[in-house]
């Protein structure tokens, strides 16, 4: 699952540099990118993003050597 939560965040790296370099070019020729197509994909950037790093939390807290720490 950790293989699976860190491929999901650098997706959403990636999305989110593609996204960069699209508005940067698109501030040299406007009308390039539509808006809402950038909201969409930073949504699904910021989702995926979130969905990782939970994924690894719940990995972490299930494997961590002291149980105790997190209240069991």
């Amino acid at each position: 699952m950790q293989r699976i939560a860190c491929s999901l965040i650098g997706a959403a790296l990636a999305v989110i540099c593609a996204l960069v370099a699209l508005m940067l070019s698109d501030a040299f020729t406007p009308g390039r990118v539509p808006p809402m197509l950038a909201f969409w994909a930073a949504c699904g950037a910021g989702g995926m993003l979130v969905a990782g790093l939970v994924m690894l939390e719940r990995t972490s807290r299930d494997r961590h050597p002291v149980p105790a720490l997190y209240g069991r």
